[in-house]
């Protein structure tokens, strides 16, 4: 029995360890007073405390441009405990990773229960944890008090999804319930939960509820099968509230800020978008340079660079080479893909919202569990077909990659040490553009 119980939370305990060696250094950081910090978490609402009045406006009132009642009122309690402590501020967010990684790992393996053996299972939800857990692309969501209000709203999203598994499977109202109310949570941590209903609409087609086919035996769904038309109206509860926090959401966007980027044509957003994706997808695979600031790479009314226009050509032929490839058997590729681009969907410049970056780290924080749960889905079967040397040397090559992941991750963290680092950093990228557009005009003058 103990033994059994020591197997089960190992994974979970190895997930645990491998946060705080990356991210420990969080701990002694200071806000980020000039980038966020100074008027996000340290504001008026937290200083005047749990009070009727104070309480009201954090539930009514958009915050420069900004909605997150339920970030806020942890911000307040843990003012009210330990005042403008940074280290209680950073030590916030670095435990909702932690608890994210883990369910994360829980998610996959309700996912794939019943469609592969106990061993692959397992080896595949927690790799897929891992990689979640130590990559680079997350930093900026822990180190960044101000981004705390991601790993929270995620938080709740993954609750949500969990919850749901569990009221498809026992078919009991309570967890629909539930579900629903850590909906709305995760709404009034960010906005960007909104897209959660189309995800729940993937998790009846991965776990065998539609029409559709999900793997090679879908006779062997361990649930029934409903119609569209039903899965549509279970959903209502979902889709009402996300239409009315999407649009309450945008009509409160500061109007100049959206007007400023609205400059962008929609075709311009369209090749964002497509630009978004793949840098997203080398970032995954290869984190290299990160930065906490990726600059539109043209003013709104300007043309965009020839070479941008590569990008949608990229996409078009990954998505006609999928088309060719994809079978029933490889239903990991479609839950993945499509788990990565519902989560990004906001984020991918198709609708014009206020936003400074192209792209950036924090955007991606949940939306990459798709991919990681893709890449080692079809390593560990690829592995598992093999000879005890290839294995051992990609089991290897597998760990010096983590240990990399981690290692990159623990020293980028200490870029957000304070402003200055973060200022410095900003610096150097601004050289670095500057530079760039000097050899442009000079090549053009030539």
């Amino acid at each position: 029995m103990q033994k059994k119980l020591f197997v089960s939370t190992l994974p979970y305990l190895l997930i645990f360890l491998a946060c705080l060696l990356v991210y420990i250094p969080v701990v002694t950081f200071d806000f980020q007073r000039g980038w966020d910090d100074g008027w996000m978490v340290k504001n008026h609402y937290t200083i005047l405390g749990f009070t009727p009045e104070n309480l009201k406006a954090v539930f009514t009132e958009f915050h420069v441009a900004q909605y997150g009642p339920v970030n806020e009122i942890i911000y307040m309690a843990i003012f009210s405990i330990f005042g403008y402590d940074p280290v209680a501020y950073h030590l916030y967010p670095l435990l909702l990773h932690i608890l994210n990684s883990c369910m994360v790992l829980l998610l996959i393996r309700k996912v794939i229960d019943g469609r592969t053996d106990a061993t692959t299972a397992h080896n595949v939800a927690f790799l897929t944890a891992a990689l979640f857990a130590v990559h680079p692309l997350q930093v900026e969501s822990i180190a960044w008090i101000s981004a705390s209000k991601i790993p929270l709203y995620t938080f709740f999203v993954l609750l949500a999804m969990l919850a749901y598994i569990r009221y498809i499977r026992t078919g009991k109202i309570f967890f629909y319930v539930i579900a629903f109310l850590l909906f709305v949570c995760a709404f009034g941590s960010k906005e960007q939960c909104i897209v959660l209903p189309a995800t729940l609409f993937l998790l009846d087609w991965a776990l065998g509820r539609t029409s559709f086919a999900c793997g090679e035996k879908p006779e062997d769904s361990s649930v029934a099968k409903e119609s569209w038309s039903y899965l549509v109206l279970e959903k209502l509860p979902f889709i009402l509230f996300a239409l009315f926090g999407g649009l309450v959401t945008y009509a409160n966007q500061s109007a100049g800020v959206i007007e400023r980027w609205a400059g962008y044509s929609f075709g311009q957003r369209m090749v964002f978008a497509c630009y978004s994706i793949v840098e997203y997808f080398g970032k995954m695979a290869l984190p290299v340079n990160l930065l906490h600031l990726y600059p539109f790479p043209i003013a709104p009314g300007k043309a965009l660079p020839v070479h941008f226009f590569v990008y949608p050509f990229i996409i078009a032929a990954t998505v006609i080479f999928l088309v060719k490839i994809i079978k029933r058997r490889h239903w990991p590729v479609v839950f993945g893909l499509l788990f990565f681009l519902i989560n990004m969907a906001l984020m991918l410049h198709v609708i014009s919202m206020s936003r400074f970056s192209v792209i950036a780290d924090r955007y991606v924080y949940l939306g990459c569990t798709g991919i990681f749960f893709v890449v080692t889905w079809y390593g560990v079967l690829w592995l598992r077909k093999k000879t005890d040397a290839t294995r051992k040397w990609t089991i290897v090559a597998a760990v010096c990659y983590l240990f990399y992941l981690g290692i990159y991750a623990h020293f980028r963290t200490y870029v957000w040490k304070d402003s200055g680092t973060l200022k410095k950093e900003f610096r150097e990228l601004i050289d670095e553009d500057l530079l760039k557009q000097n050899r442009i005009q000079n090549h053009e003058d030539q």
